[in-house]
């Protein structure tokens, strides 16, 4: 017998029951399920699991990282009104501050539960997947962050309160946006995706399971599913229940672990990640060559029961089911968070120690202006960063994807917990936009060139165009700008000092 002493939450349940699916078979699963339930309702009712007011516990260094946001966004108005950054930039730079610290706060938030009460029964419910989740836990303990309006622009003043606390009338006025969008979207998307499942069925439902082997020779290279450095599903889980369409060898030795027509098991995609594969050649539904269907080869497995799929299934209307049922779900979104909004925050890379950093060979870096209007160094050929400790033990590699910014330069003296560097996790496009925009000033008053050398063209036609030979910067020397009607008569001179009224 095996036994695991762990905490089961609603992910480890799932991985008990498709466990003993797999080894057992369904009767024995079926009774084992039975069994959990009753179980699972006898602990239910001895705990006694309830909550009240007091469960919520509101982290103490809330109020800190506010003052710190704050802090933060008043050094970006003053760099606004001095005219070193533009509207949109101080904007961005707003959204992103309070989104960087509701993100930390939500942390912050479970680190609290953690450290001061496990069995916190709010802090149970979400993380065992039994009632709630992160987000709505943040809304109640946290702070609700950021909301959309109804176009869907994120309105800049964020909810910094939480419902423990309560919301001002202000708050609570931004908020009952997302409530009413919430209620309306889902009466309206419900009829919308029930008409895109009988449509997809409409299309799909002759196509049928009919033959063995179709013989093609074609398919597709599957790998896992990366997002910049972060994998979000790996090779082993998108293997399974796979054919292959080519044999995989392996990476090191050469002998052949899967021949071709190898249907791919738990244990097998288990043995190819050890390896070490990183990509397998597979048949896919997708390039069979079997007339008007698909064939049992192509498909590979009915995850209904984890064996090759039978001739004579309706695969066509389960894949238009499959993709239909969500379809009311994933519209709901809105409804279940209220239209909060969280944003994908960079990873940081911070020093763990003090000492210097060097940039490795190969990372080559340009200077950018970051959409805070920030001058910043961003990779633009991959490479490592290397921070040297200062007792000269081994040093730290971090690695960074093109489009990451620097905020240290090389050879520089850093502090520990010192922020480094922001690694962007999804794959950004070096912006290599051609596109002229307009410069619009917001005050009236005299144009001052610091600088910038302005140099005239004319083309063929006779226009003049003047085109700026080297960045400057371009100042308005602000002022009320009066024009005088003919016949006015001035009371002061040129030059002269005036005061108010």
């Amino acid at each position: 017998m095996t036994f695991y002493n762990r905490i089961v939450d609603k992910g480890q349940l799932k991985k008990l029951i498709s466990w003993s699916f797999t080894q057992y078979g369904s009767a024995r699963s079926a009774q084992m399920a039975d069994q959990l339930k009753d179980l699972g309702f006898r602990y239910a009712t001895r705990a006694g699991v309830s909550i009240s007011v007091d469960d919520l516990q509101v982290p103490p260094v809330k109020r800190e990282m506010l003052d710190e946001a704050e802090e933060q966004i008043r050094a970006t108005e003053t760099r606004y009104t001095r005219g070193e950054i533009t509207e949109v930039e101080r904007f961005q730079k707003v959204i992103d501050t309070w989104n960087s610290t509701s993100e930390a706060l939500k942390e912050e938030v479970v680190r609290n539960f953690r450290a001061t009460n496990p069995l916190n029964s709010v802090y149970m419910m979400a993380f065992s997947g039994a009632r709630g989740n992160l987000s709505q836990v943040r809304q109640l303990v946290g702070m609700r962050g950021l909301m959309a309006d109804p176009q869907g622009e994120i309105i800049d003043i964020p909810i910094k309160t939480n419902f423990r606390e309560g919301l001002t009338v202000t708050e609570y006025v931004i908020s009952s946006y997302g409530a009413r969008k919430g209620l309306v979207d889902t009466a309206l998307r419900t009829a919308d995706s029930g008409y895109l499942t009988r449509r997809l069925v409409d299309v799909s439902q002759d196509v049928i399971v009919r033959d063995i082997d179709c013989g093609t020779e074609r398919g597709i290279m599957v790998r896992s599913m990366m997002d910049g450095d972060r994998v979000l599903i790996p090779l082993q889980e998108r293997l399974l229940g796979r054919v292959v369409a080519r044999e995989v060898l392996h990476p090191t030795t050469g002998e052949v672990l899967a021949p071709r027509n190898q249907d791919i098991s738990d244990e097998l995609a288990k043995d190819l990640a050890k390896a070490g594969v990183e990509e397998v050649f597979v048949r896919s539904p997708l390039t069979c060559e079997a007339p008007r269907s698909v064939c049992q080869r192509c498909y590979g497995w009915s995850l209904a029961h984890g064996h090759m799929v039978d001739l004579g299934e309706a695969v066509g209307i389960i894949a238009a089911q499959s993709i239909g049922e969500p379809g009311t779900q994933l519209t709901m979104r809105t409804f279940h968070t209220g239209g909060v909004f969280t944003g994908e925050v960079a990873r940081q890379v911070v020093a763990s120690v003090d000492g210097v950093v060097s940039f490795g060979k190969g990372l080559r870096t340009r200077t950018v202006r970051t959409r805070h209007g920030e001058e910043r160094e961003q990779v633009e050929v991959a490479g490592d960063l290397i921070l040297k400790p200062e007792g000269g033990s081994s040093s730290e590699v971090f690695p960074l994807t093109t489009g990451s910014l620097l905020l240290v330069k090389n050879d520089q003296k850093v502090e520990k917990k010192q922020l480094l560097a922001e690694v962007s996790l999804s794959k950004t496009r070096l912006s290599t936009e051609k596109v002229t925009k307009d410069v619009t000033t917001d005050l009236a008053g005299e144009v001052l060139f610091a600088d910038l050398i302005p140099e005239e063209k004319t083309d063929r036609q006779g226009n003049t165009t003047r085109i700026a030979q080297r960045g400057g910067l371009l100042w308005v020397l602000s002022g009320e700008v009066y024009n005088l009607p003919p016949g006015a008569e001035p009371v002061v001179k040129n030059g002269d000092a005036v005061q108010l009224g």
